[in-house]
């Protein structure tokens, strides 16, 4: 029966068999009906032009999509606002606080350069002090440790605490509800980087007490580049200013006195939505990739089957002697992260590469900067069994050189 399931689905998913698609963190692959509606709709707006009531249509889906997102991470639809990218959403988060001189980010060494970036900014922008606080990985990562760590670096000139869902350069699943838990103890915000976190782990915002979560719409959930959202607790919405205005963000916006300085700002979250009109057969992907994943995957089902699968893969690779995972054992998301004795990690993917297995390296300045395998719901045991058997082969030849 579940055979069955995964054939069906892996036909939607057209390039898993073009190649073992091993790569979701950076790119997941897209679903037929995606592909489809895109090129559709690009093929009207090309013949028929785009004129008022494509407008009207447009903001419709874009309702429709912030629908289908609220759903999937137990948000409210007015508590989500459309974004371009997840980096998107963290700079409009980090640039719209209140900040004062000498108010302090606590942040990990295992963040994206998409909080990293923005954090920097914004520290040389109002003279703010950034606390930088080490994980650990593999088998040194304790969790009470870590939450120990970060409450002890707490201070009363501390504001919010950056942090990944899941980390791109280890793979561990930080916890998120028990870090909110501690930020709200202390007055503090919590922006979680959901890159790879939304559509890849168990996510509910309002159980997990998340403030501002920004997830990616091309990885985990399977959208299209150019496409993401941002999650900002209802409560927590007038607080934050938006860092750009353009009409969708305004209230009313047809009937805006023109010869005044003053705006209403759209209800909630829509505040901060940066684009007048967003690309709709992007619009229109990413809204049939969450359908995709909804009804024909299965949300519960779809992460279940991530989770398995991770821990298959796992048990396979912790019996090669030549290979240390970095992954702390027990907090996975949808990868798994190695290091080869004797082998560089973008060389020894650039290897598997050639072989047909789509796997990457984290980029060296993230240290340890291992190799990367992020494992989707449509990938197979014999995919995985492949793939340890090819790490073996590779690890082998090297050996008898």
């Amino acid at each position: 029966m579940e055979n069955d399931k995964i054939e069906k689905i892996r036909k939607e998913l057209p390039s898993v068999s073009s190649c073992v698609y091993l790569n979701t963190g950076t790119n997941g692959p897209l679903c037929r009906a995606s592909a489809e509606v895109m090129k559709k709709e690009s093929e009207k707006e090309y013949l028929e032009g785009r004129y008022l009531p494509f407008l009207s249509e447009l903001y419709k889906d874009m309702d429709e999509t912030r629908e289908l997102i609220a759903d999937f991470i137990g948000a409210d639809y007015e508590e989500i606002a459309l974004t371009h990218t997840g980096t998107e959403g963290m700079n409009l988060i980090l640039w719209g606080i209140n900040w004062q001189p000498g108010d302090e980010i606590i942040t990990t060494n295992r963040e994206h350069v998409a909080s990293l970036a923005p954090i920097s900014l914004i520290k040389n922008k109002y003279s703010l002090n950034v606390k930088y606080m080490d994980v650990e990985y593999g088998e040194s990562y304790n969790e009470q440790k870590f939450l120990d760590t970060f409450t002890k670096r707490i201070s009363p000139k501390t504001r919010i605490l950056v942090v990944s869902h899941v980390s791109f350069s280890t793979g561990l699943t930080f916890p998120l509800k028990k870090l909110a838990k501690i930020c709200h103890e202390n007055n503090m915000y919590i922006l979680v980087d959901g890159a790879q976190g939304a559509g890849a782990v168990p996510l509910d915002v309002h159980d997990f007490d998340i403030d501002f979560y920004s997830l990616a719409g091309r990885k985990w959930l399977l959208g299209p580049e150019g496409i993401s959202a941002l999650y900002v607790a209802k409560h927590r919405v007038s607080e934050i200013d938006p860092t750009f205005i353009s009409p969708s963000s305004i209230r009313d916006r047809h009937d805006l006195d023109i010869n005044s300085p003053y705006i209403i700002p759209a209800p909630f979250a829509a505040r901060f939505q940066t684009a007048t009109s967003i690309n709709r057969p992007i619009l229109l992907g990413f809204k049939e990739a969450l359908n995709f994943i909804t009804n024909d995957v299965g949300k519960e089902w779809m992460l279940e089957r991530i989770a398995s699968m991770v821990l298959y893969l796992r048990e396979k690779l912790e019996v090669i002697p030549e290979l240390t995972i970095i992954t702390p054992k027990g907090k996975e998301g949808g990868f798994i992260h190695f290091l080869i004795e004797n082998w560089k990690p973008s060389d020894f993917c650039t290897t598997m590469n050639k072989k047909k297995y789509m796997i990457r390296p984290v980029p060296s300045q993230h240290l340890p900067a291992p190799i990367r395998v992020s494992v989707g719901f449509y990938n197979t045991k014999s995919e995985l069994d492949g793939l340890v058997e090819n790490i073996r082969e590779v690890i082998s030849k090297k050996s008898n050189i």
